[in-house]
């Protein structure tokens, strides 16, 4: 990320009302010539938290916490330092002036901010469609049927996305957005036949970031005969992660403060939506109809210390949440449970016996573990079940992070397995400490991992005190790999490889570790430099950075024919490419699901792209 020029970060502290920025999180009392309230950092009930805006500054005469406005916004929703002033910085209109970018990133910056400018216009017209278009009725109907109104279609934006795309995309050219940004953006897809639209008469969710830009959509079919799949999500894009968007969460980070650090997670959209809007529980948010990841639980930490998981009360809802639970508990958070009955999740809960009952659920809501093991314990049958599930309930008391809680856990699961305590906890702990010996050996020990440098001017800086987690390397296709090791010794062949980033565009989006080459494209680290090469592994993920571990920047000899090495090192990433695709159509068509038409589209696209793939086998030999 580009560093903030240093008058720009004063022009953004400058504008600061810490009364006001403070008041958007917790509620705040006045005392004279100052402000109080209960510290949101610690437990209290006599009010020891002050704000004192003749000084622009915070303290807590309980716990000791205190400082300026972007302090109070790092530590409520666990931002860094830069992300805390942009953050403010959006608050309060403030443009950003940042350093020079290399030229790769100042394009993927450009191309983002115009895919948000497509997507906020689309949007618009999605929505205007839902609530005048004649053609929409059934639309209208389905939402009528489920009891989200009028106002509720317009707090979220819903829309409709017509079956006809042309109208939308004469809008977008007529305002300089071209049919190749259309398909950057992905709302056209491309086919041999040329570019289509990829959402067609479904009901359209804009999927919002934090800061509310709209980045993506994810479109509910009407017709389930029209396509098998139900949702269709934007694919990524520069503006787009699905891993790590949670929707919902750009309306919800002011609530999870003021409901004491605590989130609600769900399994969909609309459950997300009826939760706000039928119960007033503003705080809850969900993935993207993929599962919980990684990104997903680093990111509702920054905001929820605590997670109670609203998720569909059948076996279907339960396994579901183990994997939550897992992702959450590692990143230091509680994990609780809503017990919903079977078969209801939280809009047809709230249709079924009224918003009242959701919120009884989330109220009895009950740490994740403690229901899980009564659950099992339900279904144990003889001796052999309960052996059985000791170590399977000590694999998941051993996901969590925080020593302290975790001993609590082993303590409450011993007694409720009725297993003796000191057994256990070393169930516990030989599985903890068989994930790190697992962790050395992926990526070796934990004072060797990267981590990323912290602002020099930043208030504080975190103690990383959880243990580690088993890192599991990701897969870097051979041709990607080929790649990122010529561009991470030559700098010659890396300023070659950047002149081609355009050839490589496929490549990087559709096969394994595509996106940790786009990053070294991106950054550019120096051959040879170590200190760059580090800061570039640390801005990966860790299961990334450790599939770099056989990876050097030491500087390489390759001879003389650099434009050779970067012609065939592409034209190899092309083929694997088409031969990614062609197995992935191979699986597809298998789908007994699929259509004749489906089918013969399927078998068309193989044959144009075995052709392409011949063609190209010629031309290289």
């Amino acid at each position: 990320m580009p560093r903030i020029i240093q008058e720009c970060v004063e022009r953004i502290k400058g504008s600061i009302d810490i009364v006001e920025l403070i008041g958007r999180y917790i509620q705040l009392r006045r005392a004279g010539n100052s402000w109080k309230a209960c510290c949101p950092f610690h437990n209290e009930k006599t009010p020891s938290f002050h704000v004192n805006p003749a000084r622009q500054a915070f303290k807590c005469f309980g716990c000791g916490v205190g400082g300026d406005g972007v302090k109070f916004l790092m530590m409520f929703e666990n931002l860094d330092y830069p992300t805390a002033l942009r953050r403010i910085a959006d608050i309060n209109g403030i443009p950003v002036i940042e350093e020079e970018e290399n030229p790769e990133a100042a394009r993927q910056r450009q191309l983002r901010s115009r895919i948000i400018q497509l997507n906020t216009l689309a949007a618009d017209y999605f929505h205007r469609k839902l609530c005048r278009d004649q053609a929409a009725a059934h639309v209208r109907e389905y939402l009528k049927q489920r009891e989200f109104n009028i106002d509720i279609a317009k707090a979220w934006e819903l829309g409709w996305a017509p079956p006809d795309f042309r109208e939308l995309a004469d809008i977008a050219a007529s305002r300089g957005m071209n049919t190749r940004l259309q398909t950057d953006a992905y709302l056209l897809g491309s086919s041999s036949r040329g570019p289509y639209p990829v959402f067609r008469d479904r009901l359209m969710f804009p999927i919002r970031n934090v800061r509310g830009e709209v980045v993506g959509f994810s479109g509910r079919v009407m017709q389930a005969d029209q396509d098998p799949r139900k949702y269709v999500n934007t694919a990524e894009t520069a503006a787009f992660r699905k891993g790590e968007l949670l929707f919902g969460l750009h309306k919800a980070t002011g609530p999870i403060g003021k409901a004491g650090m605590c989130v609600v997670v769900c399994e969909g959209q609309l459950d997300v939506i009826a939760c706000h809007e039928k119960a007033d529980i503003r705080n809850a948010v969900a993935g993207l109809g993929t599962a919980f990841t990684d990104e997903h639980a680093k990111m509702l930490h920054k905001y929820a210390k605590k997670a109670i998981l609203c998720y569909d009360g059948d076996n279907a809802g339960i396994k579901a949440s183990e994997k939550t639970f897992r992702k959450l508990a590692q990143v230091g958070m509680e994990v609780y449970q809503a017990p919903l009955p079977p078969g209801e999740d939280p809009d047809s809960l709230i249709k079924h016996s009224g918003p009242d009952a959701l919120r009884a659920a989330i109220d009895a809501a009950k740490p994740y573990l403690e229901l899980r093991a009564g659950l099992e314990l339900a279904a144990v049958r003889d001796t052999n079940d309960r052996a059985a599930l000791i170590p399977r309930m000590a694999d998941l008391a051993a996901e969590i992070a925080d020593p302290n809680r975790r001993d609590v856990a082993v303590v409450d699961l011993a007694t409720r397995l009725n297993t003796g305590l000191d057994s256990f906890r070393t169930t516990v702990n030989d599985i903890i400490r068989s994930r790190k010996e697992d962790t050395r050996r992926d990526f070796g020990t934990r004072d060797d991992t990267p981590y990323p440098d912290y602002e020099e001017d930043a208030p504080y800086e975190q103690a990383a005190d959880a243990p580690p987690r088993r890192v599991v390397p990701i897969r870097i296709h051979p041709s990607i790999l080929h790649i990122i090791t010529l561009a991470a010794g030559h700098k010659a062949l890396q300023n070659l490889f950047v002149e081609r980033i355009e050839d490589l565009q496929e490549p990087i989006k559709n096969l394994p570790g595509g996106q940790i080459l786009q990053r070294l494209m991106e950054t550019l680290p120096e051959p040879g430099n170590d200190e760059q090469w580090r800061q570039f592994t640390a801005s990966l993920t860790p299961e990334q950075a450790a599939g770099l571990k056989n990876i050097s920047n030491a500087p390489l000899d390759v001879g003389d024919d650099l434009q050779g090495y970067v012609n065939s090192s592409c034209e190899h990433a092309a083929r694997d490419t088409i031969k990614a695709e062609l197995d992935s159509l191979g699986t597809r068509d298998r789908d007994p699901a699929l259509t004749p038409a489906e089918h013969k589209e399927i078998a068309d696209r193989i044959q144009e792209l075995r052709k392409l793939l011949n063609e190209s086998s010629k031309t290289s030999s």
